[in-house]
């Protein structure tokens, strides 16, 4: 495990704080919660980006979908220490949702099914504007009032 990972009781529970986040790049992805104690940071480019209709981040968001980016974990780092609520997700996954135990706001999700990524919801982001859509999932779970662009793929 990279020593900027910490491990609870044997399971991975994400980034602890690695110093001060400082924006240096204008292609680095930067972000964080409300009150600003968690942030994070990366000059990686988003793996896949997705919007999200499962049950759990309907509940996570509070709203009917969860707009999220994938980046590499390896490749993030998160300052400040979030907590954890785990929860089993549509797809029978293990998924830890991480939010600031000060304002509440979450700011991303781990997913045993995906190990290698972090799952950062896009309204995090300095500048959310920069977050494009490739696809929806889990539609089956879509509430009839939730409407998206109909020009993205759905996957069930």
């Amino acid at each position: 495990m990279p020593p900027h990972c910490r491990s609870v009781g044997g399971k991975h529970h994400g980034f602890e704080k690695r110093g001060e986040h400082r924006v240096t790049n204008p292609t680095t992805i930067s972000g964080g919660c409300q009150c600003g104690a968690i942030r994070y940071g990366t000059e990686a480019s988003p793996s896949f980006s997705i919007i999200c209709c499962c049950t759990q981040c309907q509940k996570i968001t509070g709203t009917g979908h969860a707009p999220q980016f994938a980046l590499p974990k390896a490749a993030v780092t998160v300052d400040g220490t979030p907590a954890f609520f785990e929860i089993k997700a549509d797809s029978g996954n293990v998924v830890q949702s991480a939010f600031c135990p000060k304002c509440g706001s979450p700011v991303y999700k781990t997913s045993a099914g995906f190990a290698d990524f972090l799952f950062f919801h896009a309204a995090t982001l300095d500048d959310p504007s920069k977050y494009r859509p490739q696809s929806v999932v889990f539609a089956r779970s879509k509430r009839p009032w939730d409407h998206l662009d109909p020009a993205l793929p759905v996957q069930d």
